[in-house]
């Protein structure tokens, strides 16, 4: 699956000719598979991933410019899994945790980007909890106020939205690994079968308005 998804990657990042993408030229089973699952109320592409997982570390160019491509009134969700193995569950729940707390407080992006950092590019596994404080403390977010957010429940609840799309995705068989892109809770975009970034925004765009 990594590997797949490696090699993918490697695709999406050189840079292609601009062409043109039609509808028609996507299909089902091939460029996405259909979940046997209800469709979304509103439109929105979800991705699964980890901020362990050296794969989702190169792809997050590819995801922040997808998320910048999508249609006015689509929602772009980022869902933190903490399946990996090598690392017990809690520990990676625990970034799921700091994740939400700092979406809450408007620096989701940027804290995204140095836990990525840390993990990546420092070598820093953010195992212990004082490790995710201290992080989040250098972003404005004191030990105190982070301590208040876990106990918080719209934090509570979000962690456990992630853990149950997790576990629900999981079971109908559409998140084997991360990355995984899924558009409407209906439609996994099959990323190795893609060629570049426009025709993987191409192909999003067309599933959110199936």
């Amino acid at each position: 699956m990594f590997k797949t998804i490696k090699q993918s990657l490697l695709l999406l990042v050189i840079p292609l000719l601009t062409f043109a993408v039609n509808a028609a030229d996507f299909t089902d089973g091939k460029h996405y598979q259909t979940i046997e699952n209800a469709k979304s109320e509103t439109p929105k592409v979800t991705e699964f991933f980890s901020f362990y997982c050296p794969h989702c570390y190169q792809f997050e160019p590819i995801a922040i410019a997808l998320e910048n491509s999508l249609p006015e009134g689509a929602e772009f969700e980022k869902s933190h899994v903490n399946f990996l193995g090598g690392l017990p569950a809690q520990v990676q729940s625990n970034l799921s945790y700091a994740y939400i707390i700092a979406q809450q407080a408007g620096k989701g992006k940027q804290v995204a980007a140095q836990i990525f950092d840390s993990i990546h590019k420092k070598k820093a596994n953010l195992a212990e909890i004082k490790d995710v404080k201290k992080l989040l403390e250098l972003n404005g977010i004191s030990e105190k106020e982070f301590d208040q957010s876990m106990s918080s429940m719209l934090v509570i609840a979000a962690e456990k939205k992630m853990q149950e799309q997790q576990e629900l995705f999981g079971k109908l068989g559409a998140l084997t690994g991360v990355p995984t892109f899924i558009v409407n809770d209906k439609y996994k975009i099959n990323v190795r079968e893609l060629k570049s970034q426009a025709e993987l925004e191409s192909l999003v765009k067309y599933l959110l308005e199936k």
